[in-house]
């Protein structure tokens, strides 16, 4: 038995009239026939042509992608720590060892480290460790080269050289292998560390000498006593392996440290600046236009 509420029968007809369709069913939902939406007037059609051309999207960020930040002031300026390298060097031969020649010799030291330190961008506790105990041990050098006694002065003042030629060369070392592109930066952040190879081995021909109690060269006899400049000029003949002769070391250890400084500078010299060199004349290629 079917019910009346769902129709007749399957097969019998019924003589019950059907009602008339809604007039919403006439439209599209939520239309009306008075107020049919249409399209915008200004979303024009598009031709076949131009709907077959893609539509270019920004790239999406990558996870934890960063905006790119603004370098920090004195980041990669291996120009200037050369500059104040080489003014060391003259300000050693210029100024002597006396009291007031090697208060300036810090001071310049002082601002060396601290430059070199600042552009190989080393990390922030370090940097302010060395903002903290640069200024103090310059001030500290300076107050016994001038009013305290000889000894502790030269301490004091060896242990800012230490600071200078022992962290500033890893620090740029460091900076100088993150660099994806070699430049002139790349370069002189090369020489600085060859020229700091060699202010560290003059600081340990000295340190040997103050250690044996006898006189680092043959040709100083007591009560002479070899300069600062003595040992620069030295450490560069050695690392050049120039060998003018006019200077030569006495005993076995400092001779055994000059063979080793002169390994070494050529070493680095084969080796690193001239992979530098290499790398920097291939930059310079590709950036040319080609005819």
């Amino acid at each position: 038995m079917y019910s009346k509420r769902f129709g007749a029968a399957p097969g019998s007809t019924s003589t019950r009239p059907h009602r008339a369709a809604p007039a919403c069913a006439l439209h599209p939902v939520g239309y009306s026939g008075a107020y049919a939406m249409h399209e915008p007037d200004d979303i024009q059609p598009q031709t076949p042509a131009e709907a077959a051309v893609p539509v270019a999207m920004p790239a999406p960020a990558e996870p934890g992608e960063l905006p790119a930040e603004k370098p920090p002031r004195f980041a990669d300026s291996y120009g200037l720590v050369l500059v104040l390298l080489i003014v060391s060097y003259f300000v050693a031969a210029v100024a002597g060892d006396d009291h007031y020649g090697r208060a300036i010799l810090l001071v310049v030291l002082a601002a060396t480290t601290w430059l070199a330190l600042r552009a190989s961008q080393v990390e922030r506790r370090l940097l302010r460790y060395a903002m903290a105990l640069i200024p103090v041990v310059t001030l500290g050098a300076i107050v016994l080269s001038v009013f305290g006694s000889e000894g502790l002065s030269q301490a004091v003042a060896g242990l800012l050289t230490a600071l200078l030629v022992v962290v500033a060369p890893v620090a740029i070392v460091k900076r100088l292998a993150t660099h994806l592109v070699v430049n002139m930066n790349t370069f002189y952040g090369a020489i600085c560390v060859y020229l700091l190879i060699a202010m560290f081995f003059a600081s340990a021909f000295a340190l040997v000498g103050v250690l044996s109690g006898d006189p680092f060269f043959a040709q100083f006899q007591p009560p002479q006593k070899p300069g600062t400049i003595d040992f620069l000029y030295f450490s560069l003949t050695t690392i050049t392996t120039v060998g003018y002769g006019d200077l030569t070391a006495a005993g076995s250890v400092g001779r055994m440290l000059a063979v080793l400084e002169a390994v070494l500078g050529q070493l680095y010299l084969i080796t690193v600046v001239s992979l530098v060199v290499q790398n920097l004349g291939q930059a310079r290629r590709k950036k040319q236009p080609i005819d």
